[in-house]
C-alpha cells in the first residue's frame, strides 16, 4: 500500500473539513442587502433634520470667548503664558564657492 498512517489520515480529514467549512461560510455570507428607496428617503430626512438643528443651534448661540483673568495693577504678566514659535531661526550661512 501507499503507507498512510492513521495520524496522516486524521490530519488530511481535518484539513479537508476546514476547507469545506470555509467554502460553506463564504457561500452563505453573500452580499450585503441594498437599502430600499423608502429606507434611503428616511435616512435623508433624518440627516436633513440633524443638519437644520445644527444650523439653528449655531446661529442662535452667541460665541462665548473666555478672557484671561484681570491682572492686578502692580503685577507684571509672566512669561509662562507666552506662545512659543514652532519654527526655530537658524543663523544665515554664507555661501562660499
Amino acid at each position: 500500500m501507499i503507507g498512510l498512517s492513521s495520524t496522516g489520515v486524521a490530519i488530511a480529514l481535518a484539513v479537508l473539513a476546514v476547507a469545506v467549512l470555509a467554502l460553506v461560510v463564504k457561500l452563505c455570507v453573500g452580499k450585503p442587502k441594498r437599502a430600499e428607496k423608502w429606507e434611503k428617503a428616511a435616512i435623508m430626512k433624518q440627516l436633513l433634520a440633524l443638519s437644520e438643528r445644527e444650523n439653528s443651534v449655531a446661529t442662535t448661540a452667541p460665541s462665548v470667548r473666555l478672557r484671561p483673568p484681570a491682572s492686578k495693577p502692580g503685577m507684571r504678566p509672566s512669561n509662562a503664558h507666552l506662545k512659543t514659535t514652532a519654527k526655530t531661526t537658524l543663523p544665515n550661512r554664507s555661501k562660499t564657492r
